[in-house]
């Protein structure tokens, strides 16, 4: 899971690819649907899922 706009989303996949200015980024795209990309240096939030 990781802290997104204000909530936890899950990663369903993750990948490298090149930002419009050749760096290197990081694509996630989400269980909940949709997708972001963070450039390398970004800091993520991770955690764990909630056990129930």
């Amino acid at each position: 899971m990781i802290g997104y706009e204000g909530e936890w989303r899950t990663v369903k996949a993750a990948r490298t690819d090149r930002g419009p200015m050749g760096g290197l980024a990081v694509v996630v795209t989400w269980e909940e649907g949709g997708m972001a990309r963070f450039p390398a240096g970004d800091e993520l939030l991770l955690g764990e899922p909630d056990s129930a």
